[in-house]
């Protein structure tokens, strides 16, 4: 079974893919998968308002297309890859959306607009979204750990490469495909798959689409299959450029037959708290937790050290980071906002854009950045793993005293995960100035009867916005 793995493991994720149906997964899997459809409207109706989400719908809307499926939060309609696209760039656009670590990978904002898109436009029901978007999210989250960090290394993002193949999975489920067609797929996804890290040091704004690119190019991958366009259906393990040698110096299958269909990846994929990289949560958990505890004033301290694990060094360590984007990238710059607002904001704050624009426009928390040291932890990099990045924070104060908060668990990870209950919270709080009390009861019903009654189409239409 190991050979017939390695040698097929296109086929073998393809042919469990189309064996899959909702009933062989687990009751907490099914309800899991309904709360980061959940957290996604969330993400959606944040990130929906920004500058860059709204080039992407205008580009979106002036190109045009069959309208079949919708922008959500909105009354436009646009073919099924375009509103892909925009859905996908709205969900990612400030950093909020879910993640997984050892992946590296956003598969929220990459297979849910797409299984979405396609689901509205053929009027599916909302048991057949959900199977679909476990495939998403399974197929993603296991490429990704089958390459990493080893893609990273090279250069690569995984959402726009292993969430363009999740996605296109996904896709394919939903049309019904055959395994021969859905590893055809997953061949075609390969040639869209793409995205190079060279913002981690140069900025830009081009991260932000990295979700509606993987969305958008899913769905066209998909169709094209299905109208005979097919890629190789070798793609992951082909050995002259495969995905495996083409993307990564290294790979492991295994990560990705090893307990397909026994254990399921999308329990480990993190819901955010903080609007910044998955990898800086803890610290900013660590900062808030300091501040709000001992009513700190961000001028009265000296210095921080954070213990941080190799795989952030050099990528979220920057200092002084010229944008908004790279500033969701930086630890130390991070951690110097939730310093500076821990006292007034309470332990429980999250970060928002808005404390990342204002903090770039403060001379306080600029100098208190800079004042953020990074150091190699001997204790974190082993406490580090696929879950999660744990943090160790220190500071010292100007009166002397050292102070030292450590998270292992950052708020939303694996082993502490956000509920149902919590996130419904947080949706109810972020939706609050664009939807009526009773419209937000509505969506939430709407979402967690997906399993049972609700279609898609009901769920896209509860969505829109309400301006009450």
């Amino acid at each position: 079974m190991n050979d017939i793995a390695q040698k097929n493991t296109t086929a073998y994720l393809a042919h469990w893919a189309y064996q899959f149906k909702l009933e062989d997964a687990p009751l907490p899997v099914i309800e899991r998968m309904k709360t980061l459809i959940l957290d996604l409207l969330r993400v959606v109706s944040v990130g929906s308002t920004l500058p860059w989400s709204q080039s992407a719908r205008r580009v979106a809307l002036s190109l045009g297309g069959t309208p079949t499926s919708s922008v959500l939060l909105h009354n436009d309609q646009l073919d099924a890859a375009r509103a892909a696209f925009v859905n996908g760039a709205f969900a990612h656009a400030c950093d909020l959306d879910d993640t997984h670590v050892g992946s590296m990978h956003h598969p929220g904002a990459s297979i849910l607009p797409a299984v979405i898109a396609i689901a509205e436009r053929d009027q599916l029901c909302g048991r057949q979204l959900l199977e679909a978007a476990i495939v998403g999210y399974e197929a993603s989250l296991r490429i990704g750990l089958a390459v990493q960090p080893y893609m990273f290394q090279r250069g690569f993002m995984a959402t726009p490469t292993c969430g363009t193949l999740g996605a296109a999975l996904a896709v394919g489920k939903l049309l019904k495909f055959e395994p021969t067609e859905l590893c055809g797929a997953l061949g075609a996804a390969s040639t869209y798959a793409g995205g190079l890290a060279q913002f981690y040091h140069s900025g830009s704004v081009i991260k932000r689409i990295n979700g509606g690119k993987a969305a958008e190019c899913g769905v066209l991958a998909a169709l094209l299959t299905q109208s005979g366009i097919w890629g190789p259906r070798d793609i992951l393990e082909g050995e002259a450029a495969g995905f495996f040698t083409a993307f990564a110096s290294q790979s492991d299958y295994t990560k990705i037959t090893g307990d397909l269909g026994l254990a399921y990846r999308l329990m480990e994929v993190s819901t955010k708290a903080h609007a910044g990289a998955g990898r800086l949560q803890a610290s900013n958990d660590a900062g808030l937790e300091l501040a709000s505890t001992y009513e700190l004033q961000a001028e009265r301290i000296v210095s921080v050290e954070v213990g941080i694990p190799k795989v952030i060094q050099g990528m979220l360590t920057r200092n002084d980071p010229p944008d908004l984007q790279s500033a969701q990238l930086s630890v130390p710059f991070s951690l110097a906002i939730a310093l500076a607002i821990g006292h007034t904001r309470g332990a429980s704050a999250g970060l928002r854009r808005d404390d990342y624009e204002s903090a770039l426009r403060s001379p306080i928390i600029c100098a208190l950045s800079s004042r953020v040291k990074c150091v190699l932890d001997a204790e974190i990099e082993a406490m580090t793993n696929t879950e999660e990045v744990p943090s160790r924070v220190t500071i010292q104060l100007d009166d002397g005293r050292e102070l030292t908060a450590k998270v292992a668990h950052p708020r939303g990870s694996p082993h502490r995960p956000m509920t149902w209950q919590e996130l419904s919270a947080l949706f109810r709080d972020t939706v609050s100035s664009t939807h009526s009390p009773e419209a937000i009861e509505h969506i939430l019903k709407t979402v967690a009867a997906l399993d049972y009654s609700s279609t898609t189409r009901q769920l896209v239409d509860a969505f829109k916005q309400d301006l009450h």
